[in-house]
This record gives C-alpha cells, structure tokens and sequence, in this order.
C-alpha cells in the first residue's frame, strides 16, 4: 500500500512540475565580465592565494538576448567558500570532481534594468555559485515588474577569446511579469 500511495505521490509531483515548466517565462540575459564591461574587483586575505573567504565585487553592463545590447547593469559580490583546490576535497558540487580550475563563491547581486529594456525594475538572486558549468541560483526577490514573482536563474560562464568572460543568465519565472 504504500508503495501505490509513493506512486501516486511522485505522478502528481510530475504532472506539477511538468505543468509549470510549460508556463515558465523565461528571460536572457549576459552580465558582460569582460575587460571594457564594467568592474571586477577582488580583495584577497593575506596568503595571496585564492582562499576561502576572498571577496570579489562587480558591476557590469547587463546585455540583451543578442549578447551587444546594453538593458541595465549586473552588479554585486562573491564571497569565495572553496576555491577548487584538491586539500577542499569533497566540498565541491556533489556531481563534479575536485578541480583547481573550478571555484565557488556565494553570491549576491542585482539584475537592474535601464531605459533600453522592455522591463522595469530589479531582480535581486543569492547563491553558490561555480565558475564552471551552470548553477542554478533562487531569486530572493525584485521591484516594478518582478516584485513579489518566484523563479530561479541558470547562470553559465562563457569565455572569450580576449581573456574576459561573459555570463549568460536565463530568468525563468513560474508565473507571469506584470508589466506596469
């Protein structure tokens, strides 16, 4: 009996699930982290490694899904809690191995659109977030258009051939924006 109830469960988690991502809204956008969008400063603790702790701040242009077009700006800070290196082994992402190259912080920012956008307001997001692969990070909240809206926002670093980095975020809402 209780293996039909456990059925019966996880069928109508599905069928939510798969009914909400059918009505997800989605949104792209890049936070430009190369050299001429915006600022990326850090500020280290004593032992001039990448160590637990080092804060990073930023703001960057927020572009478009065309990746070109300015819409806002993309600013906040990182605090780093594992910087990959194997003697941090196991506190990496369950699902990857330990990888010098692979570091994670936790993150706060905001997603501020400007004039040039088809929306108002500000979405502010928090999380782990990893310099490799996409991490999928709350939104905690949001004013104008996206005040009081759930969702999460997949974020995936992409590297340019100049050394910098573009950061592409896609917004997925589980409700409507109400465009005011």
């Amino acid at each position: 009996m209780k293996h039909i109830a456990l059925i019966v469960i996880t069928a109508a988690f599905m069928i939510q699930q798969t009914r909400l991502q059918a009505n997800d809204f989605r949104i792209v956008t890049y936070a430009d982290g190369r050299a001429d969008g915006g600022i990326r400063q850090g500020a280290k603790t004593n032992d001039s490694l990448d160590s637990p702790g080092d804060i990073f701040v930023f703001d960057q242009k927020l572009l478009g899904e065309d990746g070109e077009t300015v819409i806002g700006r993309n600013a906040g800070y990182c605090i780093r809690t594992d910087p990959g290196a194997p003697d941090f082994s196991g506190t990496d992402h369950p699902d990857l191995a330990d990888d010098p190259e692979n570091n994670y912080g936790q993150c706060t920012w905001s997603i501020v659109f400007g004039a040039d956008s088809d929306y108002q307001g500000s979405i502010i997001v928090s999380g782990r977030e990893a310099e490799l692969g996409t991490s999928v990070l709350p939104i905690i909240g949001g004013t104008d258009d996206f005040f009081d809206i759930p969702g999460v926002l997949h974020t995936t670093p992409i590297r340019q051939k100049d050394g910098g980095m573009l950061f592409r975020q896609e917004l997925v809402f589980t409700q409507p924006i109400r465009k005011k």
